[in-house]
């Protein structure tokens, strides 16, 4: 190999320092350019993975303080082994977003390679997934949908038809007077969706129903003294809609206390319909104290949040109206980002011995 002179390696050297001053001047533009703009910065490649690696997932929750959620986290468990997954966590947020976001940056430089995430709140999330993001590590959102940032896969239930089809009940039950909403965290997805569409079925189809509404934030506390407040203030109650499991006993105690607990058919019952499909709620059913419940499946939850985050790793990708593989269904979009539309059946005492239904087979 010739030798190069001195002056040549000098004028190469310059030639060198002018390209990347004008690389760094480059990226500086895009940089500062971002800060004006909504598009997300690119990201560094997802780290693949072959059919017989394992992987590790963090996992961060917003919760694991009701039955459901202690239902998932065992159902997760179960499906990692069956994936080949090694669980990080679960982390519980306890409704505090900014923790969720510090908790999700923590995973990531624990060496997650994939993050599982049930957010406290739809919109604030977008930083914790950008960071995701910028890693290379793709993100499952498990039963609340993002509004903003990406992932690889939400696994959810149409949370719209939940609020639906429990107006379609109530409205069936009951003829007139008012139903009370006991509404979920309105900065959920879920919140919403389930009090804009059980709201806008009743102005709809049953006018003569009045809802009145009452916010709880997921706490079940809030809820049980809603239900109190209800039972006392509003002399026409005929129905209530509670959007999760978790106060359901002690509303029924509060009915009880206010000796409006009468089975489902008996003069003076108060219908109730709620949300999740829990053990217990199913036995409450079979005893007629409650009405029905939308049976939300943890087990399939939790399966489905593995499996999609193995498939991203695999480097699998979706898109609206393809087959979903399973209950005959199909890909969606939600805010910009592939959904598996996961089926949530009414459960009523016509059913609630289906063996198909999670809370009828959870240990």
């Amino acid at each position: 190999m010739t030798p190069t002179s001195p002056f040549r390696r000098a004028a190469t050297s310059r030639r060198l320092w002018r390209v990347a001053a004008a690389a760094a001047a480059s990226v500086l533009s895009v940089t500062a350019l971002a800060g004006c703009s909504t598009t997300a910065t690119t990201a560094a490649p997802a780290a693949h993975i072959g059919p017989n690696d394992t992987f590790k997932i963090g996992v961060s929750l917003t919760l694991n303080n009701t039955d459901f959620w202690t239902s998932y986290i065992k159902y997760e468990e179960q499906f990692a082994q069956e994936y080949k997954a090694q669980l990080l966590g679960p982390v519980v947020a306890s409704g505090d977003a900014g923790k969720q976001i510090t908790d999700i940056h923590t995973l990531i430089d624990q060496g997650a390679q994939a993050i599982i995430v049930n957010p406290v709140d739809s919109a604030a999330i977008k930083p914790a997934l950008d960071y995701a993001e910028s890693k290379g590590v793709p993100v499952v959102s498990v039963d609340v949908a993002p509004t903003a940032g990406k992932v690889s896969m939400v696994v959810r239930a149409d949370n719209k038809l939940y609020g639906e089809k429990a107006c379609e009940f109530i409205g069936k039950s009951v003829k007139s007077g008012s139903v009370a909403q006991l509404q979920g965290e309105l900065a959920s997805l879920n919140g919403r969706d389930r009090s804009d569409a059980f709201s806008a079925c009743m102005k709809k189809n049953y006018p003569d129903l009045k809802v009145v509404d009452y916010p709880t934030k997921w706490d079940s506390a809030t809820a049980t003294n809603a239900a109190s407040t209800a039972l006392g203030s509003v002399s026409d109650l005929q129905a209530m809609y509670v959007q999760w499991s978790g106060p359901v006993p002690g509303i029924l105690q509060a009915l009880k206390s206010a000796n409006r607990l009468a089975p489902a058919g008996a003069p003076g019952h108060v219908a109730i319909v709620s949300n999740d499909g829990v053990p217990f709620e199913l036995s409450d059913i079979r005893q007629g104290t409650l009405d029905a419940t939308i049976s939300q499946p943890a087990d399939q939850y939790a399966k489905y949040s593995v499996f999609y985050a193995r498939q991203a790793l695999e480097g699998k990708t979706y898109k609206e109206g393809d087959s979903t593989g399973h209950d005959d269904s199909k890909f969606v979009t939600l805010f910009g980002n592939p959904g598996d539309p996961i089926k949530a059946p009414v459960v009523t005492k016509d059913n609630v011995d289906d063996k198909s239904l999670w809370g009828n087979t959870a240990k």
